[in-house]
């Protein structure tokens, strides 16, 4: 049985030889000397699972009585789960200050862009600032928005009836800046793509950036529709994707959520959104708009996992003598993360060469993981990012 020790002034640590030797062979600690120097994670794992005894003062401790003189360490149990859970999978992961070697992430995807040009559409709209729809009854040029661009919707959706083109808000002030379509209210007052977008965004929060986001991929030649029904802000379409080629219905591989700087979700909730998208076999994408460095602040990253690889055509784990591949963040879901708080951790992880892993403990400390990449979008300032369900 190994045999652990601790002292409130000098930490936890083995220094029994054939204890020293084990845990050495299997990346628990930092080896000084002939003793190794353990992290109270490592020590609770330790104790739980591999049968290590713990004694301060000539007697045993327990869990418990072991996590009582860490009142300090921030969301401990959080954190040993998550360290628990990678070691239960035959993993090596460590804290993230204790390693100081550049990752080898993947790098970032690119998404194939091809830049937006209509010529100026000399056509009027009318604005129901009420419903946040605008009509184009001009039907000629309705099927032109709708069956060339994808703008709006004609008719009745996925139905072969009714003539008046339904542009949304985002559609509408996108047409007017764009490509020159007129608005006018009810009254027939002409109105600005800016007035609109200022009225627009005095009643429904984030209205901003939710447009900020639609212009950013419109221009860069995706279609961009709503996303209500797979629980996102919008469904993306690949440039060159139509409602009307060959008569079969086009179908959406990606869903994209707006997570700007000032909101703070519950992790339950952004993870139900991501777990929805994934139900339905869609890539979720997150966007962080106008994040800049003053923006940023150091939240903390827990640790740097490792995964397996390829060694002489089997499988092996990895270890700190490799170079790491992931940044992993434990979070509870119970906990509220913020778009800055994302981006903060994001940036880290690219900095240091890593992908970010969110590690999230849910009410029964059963444990699931989310892969983030970065995805680069032609002439984009904005952050975006693939997140996936992950297995180790």
């Amino acid at each position: 049985m190994m045999e652990i020790h601790f002292d409130p002034n000098k930490g936890i640590w083995a220094d029994d030889p054939e204890t020293v030797d084990k845990l050495d062979k299997n990346f628990f600690g930092h080896r000084k000397g002939n003793i190794i120097l353990l992290k109270i994670e490592e020590a609770l794992y330790l104790i739980s699972f591999l049968n290590a005894r713990c004694i301060y003062r000539d007697k045993e401790m327990s869990f418990n009585e072991l996590t009582s003189h860490f009142p300090k360490e921030p969301r401990l149990f959080i954190r040993y789960n998550a360290y628990r859970d990678w070691r239960d999978r035959g993993l090596v992961i460590v804290r993230s200050s204790e390693v100081k070697n550049k990752g080898r992430a993947s790098g970032a995807l690119a998404y194939p862009s091809k830049p937006f040009h209509m010529d100026n559409v000399n056509s009027t709209v009318q604005w129901d600032s009420d419903s946040f729809f605008s009509i184009m009854d001009d039907d000629k040029t309705a099927k032109t928005l709708f069956n060339g661009f994808w703008f709006g919707q004609y008719g009745i959706y996925k139905q072969d009836r009714g003539d008046l083109l339904k542009l949304n808000f985002l559609e509408t002030v996108f047409l007017s800046k764009h490509a020159g379509i007129h608005i006018k209210d009810s009254a027939g007052n002409a109105i600005t793509h800016k007035k609109l977008l200022d009225e627009i965004t005095s009643k429904r929060e984030y209205a901003n950036q939710m447009y900020d986001v639609y212009e950013d991929w419109r221009l860069s030649g995706f279609v961009i529709k709503t996303g209500f029904k797979f629980g996102s802000h919008f469904r993306i379409y690949f440039p060159g994707a139509s409602p009307a080629k060959g008569g079969k219905w086009v179908h959406s591989q990606h869903v994209l959520h707006v997570f700007p700087k000032e909101q703070r979700m519950l992790i339950s909730e952004w993870a139900r959104i991501v777990r929805v998208a994934h139900s339905v076999r869609k890539t979720f994408i997150l966007a962080l708009p106008k994040i800049t460095k003053k923006d940023l602040v150091d939240y903390p990253a827990d640790f740097v996992a490792y995964r397996r690889k390829k060694s002489q055509g089997q499988l092996v784990r990895e270890t700190p003598e490799d170079n790491p591949r992931y940044l992993l963040a434990a979070v509870s879901e119970d906990e509220h993360i913020g778009g800055v708080e994302l981006a903060s951790l994001l940036k880290m992880a690219e900095d240091r060469g890593l992908e970010l892993i969110l590690s999230i403990t849910d009410r029964e400390s059963s444990v699931t993981y989310y892969l983030m990449k970065r995805i680069v979008l032609s002439n984009s300032g904005y952050e975006y990012y693939e997140i996936e369900w992950h297995k180790p």
